[in-house]
């Protein structure tokens, strides 16, 4: 499977949802196929703590606990292609639709430990890695959540081409703005490539690939 360019440790830190800090826009002047804009209540996953997931992690080296790690992602070269795959059947595409869903809820409720409920052991270990050691970092997972104002929160405008590959896992594209952060994407809008794996019969991220809303979101077609 062809390999895009990861995010780092430092982004996964705050894209640990599968979400990046943007300006916010109203979904509806991006005429999404579907309004799948997650309101807080609907991140109804139950929590892990932040013990759990360092022991996923294991013990963290005694030199550089905390930094942002993974060199291997930072050299993982781009490229112009998607990861070739079958197309997925409905129950696939509802039931990974429904995780992005809750992503984006949790995202929007403040609650970070709900979002990691739903991501592989890979995914912590290679995507966010060290950081689940940093004092900052755990004190942002273990502070009482506090749900983003409207106007703040993330909107889902679209989950689309979603695909099996020959590796049994699904990668979906996600079209979505936010309502915070620096500007990023073709005005505020972004294209992420979701991967996930399917881990006892429930789907759960497993990659993250960012920022290709210029070779594959909608604008591109």
């Amino acid at each position: 499977m062809a390999r895009l360019a990861r995010l780092t440790v430092a982004a996964a830190a705050v894209f640990m949802l599968g979400l990046a800090g943007i300006t916010g826009v109203s979904a509806q002047d991006a005429t999404p196929t579907a309004d799948l804009s997650p309101n807080p209540e609907e991140c109804t996953v139950e929590r892990r703590t932040v013990e759990e997931l360092q022991a996923i992690y294991g013990d963290p080296a005694a030199e550089g606990a905390g930094e942002a790690t993974s060199l291997a992602m930072n050299a993982t070269p781009g490229v112009t292609e998607l990861p070739v795959g079958t197309p997925a059947d409905e129950a696939t595409v509802e039931a990974v639709t429904t995780v992005i869903r809750q992503q984006f809820a949790c995202f929007n409720a403040g609650d970070y430990l709900a979002g990691f409920t739903n991501v592989t052991d890979d995914f912590l270990i290679s995507q966010v890695g060290l950081s689940l050691f940093d004092e900052d970092f755990v004190a942002t997972l273990e502070s009482e959540p506090t749900p983003l104002a409207e106007e703040d929160q993330t909107q889902l405008l679209d989950v689309r081409d979603v695909v099996v590959y020959e590796d049994g896992r699904v990668g979906a594209l996600v079209d979505y703005r936010a309502g915070t952060g620096p500007e990023e994407g073709i005005e505020g809008f972004e294209t992420d490539l979701w991967i996930f794996e399917n881990v006892d019969g429930a789907w759960r991220l497993d990659e993250v690939f960012q920022n290709l809303e210029g070779l594959f979101g909608p604008e591109s077609q």
